[in-house]
């Protein structure tokens, strides 16, 4: 069947997406055809946009989520599904007016569910609860530090630890401007970047013993300055790199003090691993579905006009969440 998608045929800046008129595949014995009412903006696509990230193609259609309808199912197992509203994620890219997704990873979702909240959620959601529950997990009372605690991630953990039962939630956002969003969600301090670049200083301040977990998708220089503040025993969980650069650990930081940094990445999870990743979503979706985690930063923008919401991400100003709609 024909569909449209914003695709690129060669990495680049953002001009590089246009609108194409493209071939969706016949789905297979375990998809299903989703027609996308919604789709999320994340810093994968735009590493991907870049050439950085593995993406089919050309031409490249990029996008891993998505809230839609589902129109056809290739075998029995799916055909309750057709008619359903779903959130998922995609076996083609999702900046596309229909999808292509596996049946074990669509999810049911109410009728009267905003599709701002149903766009921005599923890559949020089951990234976050994966991150908190990663390694020893966070535990009731302990002290949880969240970098870019204004993005779509950062804003679903602040509450996401609230829910399981962090003591102390601190925030690190690039700008003031972001610090309201960050105490909305929940965060117990927030420390701003611009003002207070060597926030270690700060938070050894307010918490001298150090904080149990950290999460951090920044990398570069800020994995070291987190072991400043990483007591023993605690976690540091990457799971991104939006610095560009590597963060650098040495193994005597880690053994004497009993620490650990850990790596994920739900993508791999979804591909290696889809009912592990199914497990997660079944879990973390009803956070979402009972009002319990809220997406109230959400902006919205055409799917034709994909290259302004790429500027922006980049730009580092907005606050939670981008989406697109077809």
């Amino acid at each position: 069947m024909k569909y449209t998608a914003m695709a690129f045929e060669a990495f680049g800046d953002p001009s590089v997406f246009t609108k194409k008129e493209l071939e969706l595949p016949e789905p297979d014995d375990t998809q299903v055809v989703v027609k996308v009412e919604g789709v999320s903006v994340n810093f994968a696509d735009v590493m991907a946009r870049k050439g950085k990230y593995s993406v089919a193609g050309p031409p490249y259609v990029t996008g891993l989520d998505f809230v839609g309808r589902v129109t056809r199912a290739g075998a029995k197992a799916g055909e309750p599904l057709v008619g359903k509203r779903v959130v998922g994620f995609g076996d083609t890219g999702s900046y596309a007016t229909d999808v292509l997704a596996s049946a074990d990873l669509v999810f049911e979702i109410p009728e009267e569910m905003p599709v701002t909240t149903a766009a921005a959620c599923p890559l949020l959601i089951s990234t976050t609860y994966a991150i908190l529950r990663r390694g020893q997990g966070l535990q009731p009372g302990q002290r949880i530090v969240i970098h870019a605690a204004a993005g779509g991630i950062g804003l679903t953990a602040v509450q996401m630890a609230k829910q399981l039962g962090a003591s102390s939630v601190i925030a690190l956002v690039g700008s003031g401007s972001k610090t309201e969003a960050a105490r909305a969600a929940g965060a117990t301090e927030v420390v701003v970047l611009d003002e207070s670049p060597n926030y270690p200083e700060v938070i050894n301040a307010l918490i001298p013993d150090g904080v149990e977990l950290i999460l951090n998708s920044v990398a570069g220089p800020t994995v070291q300055q987190d072991l400043e503040i990483l007591k023993p025993d605690g976690q540091i969980i990457v799971f991104g790199m939006s610095s560009g650069t590597p963060g650098v650990v040495k193994t005597d930081q880690l053994h004497h003090s009993s620490r650990a940094v850990l790596g994920f990445s739900f993508g791999r999870l979804r591909r290696a691993d889809p009912k592990g990743a199914r497990q997660i979503m079944e879990l973390a979706l009803p956070y979402v579905t009972s009002g319990r985690i809220k997406f109230d930063n959400v902006t919205q923008y055409s799917l034709y006009d994909v290259a302004k919401a790429h500027r922006d991400l980049e730009s580092r100003t907005t606050i939670g969440k981008l989406i697109l709609i077809p």
